[in-house]
């Protein structure tokens, strides 16, 4: 199974007038992520399903990502994507699409970043810039994954694991 983690694409600062759930994304979130998708349409991804967490900029996101691959399936939202994420959330996910061959998940830091990390097996803490996505093939026993590719939130592709740890542990 491929997996792709989507890390929604920047949004609006928070502010006490709106609540975190209703935050959205900016043009320029919009414009870059276009971008992004762009490039994971032209790499070939095709996803069979896409699971968005309920916040507003993530669902967003997953709605440019679905333009933009074309794709004709349903997004579904779940609460599992949302902030607080276990890798364990993330296990359970993957047992509820078993004939899956690819999904795309989008979601948040600094969840994301942790599955990231677990996945890769990285020495440091993991970060998706707002609008990246990570992709992994699982291995069999659904546990370990081998790196696919990142695309980050301008829409360069980095195919190289050492590359892509590199961009992603930045501090």
């Amino acid at each position: 199974m491929i997996i792709h983690l989507v890390r929604h694409a920047e949004a609006v600062e928070r502010s006490p007038e709106l609540p975190e759930e209703h935050r959205f994304l900016t043009p320029r979130g919009r414009k870059r992520f276009r971008k992004a998708a762009a490039s994971l349409r032209k790499s070939g991804i095709e996803p069979e399903v896409i699971l968005t967490s309920p916040l507003i900029r993530a669902v967003q996101t997953a709605e440019i990502l679905a333009q933009a691959l074309k794709f004709k399936g349903e997004l579904l939202v779940t609460a599992l994507l949302a902030h607080g994420m276990q890798p364990e959330d993330f296990y359970d996910l993957l047992k509820g699409f078993p004939r899956a061959k690819e999904l795309a998940l989008v979601g948040h830091e600094p969840e994301l970043g942790a599955l990231a990390r677990t996945l890769l097996a990285a020495d440091a803490a993991c970060t998706l810039n707002k609008g990246a996505t990570l992709s992994f093939k699982m291995d069999s026993d659904g546990i370990g994954a081998d790196f696919r590719q990142l695309v980050d939130g301008g829409g360069k592709l980095v195919t190289t694991r050492s590359k892509a740890c590199k961009r992603l542990t930045r501090g």
